[in-house]
């Protein structure tokens, strides 16, 4: 996040499509959730989960989606507990990448 708040790394996704997140620094909010984007170039953010609190996880991304990963961004929302009832986010972005190839 822009602010230090919220310190993610994000590694992937490997040969079956999982994404690994390490959450570094923050957490979220007593009575909410943080939930984890990924928005292709151009399309409408797709909710990959939710972040635990800390450690590592990981997250699928759709097989339909795996083409798109060139250009796109992941982002994290401030969502109510048990992630976003809309299927889109809802609470303000509290950080956001765009996904790079090292």
């Amino acid at each position: 996040s822009q602010d230090g708040r919220l310190l993610l790394e994000a590694r992937g996704p490997d040969t079956r499509g999982l994404l690994e997140i390490r959450v570094r620094q923050g957490r979220a909010d007593a009575g909410r959730s943080l939930q984890l984007w990924l928005i292709p170039e151009g399309g409408a953010p797709v909710s990959l989960g939710l972040l635990g609190e800390a450690g590592a996880s990981g997250y699928a991304v759709p097989a339909a989606l795996r083409g798109a990963l060139h250009g796109a961004a992941l982002a994290v929302s401030d969502e109510p507990a048990g992630g976003s009832p809309t299927g889109g986010p809802t609470g303000p972005v509290l950080a956001s990448a765009p996904l790079m190839r090292l």
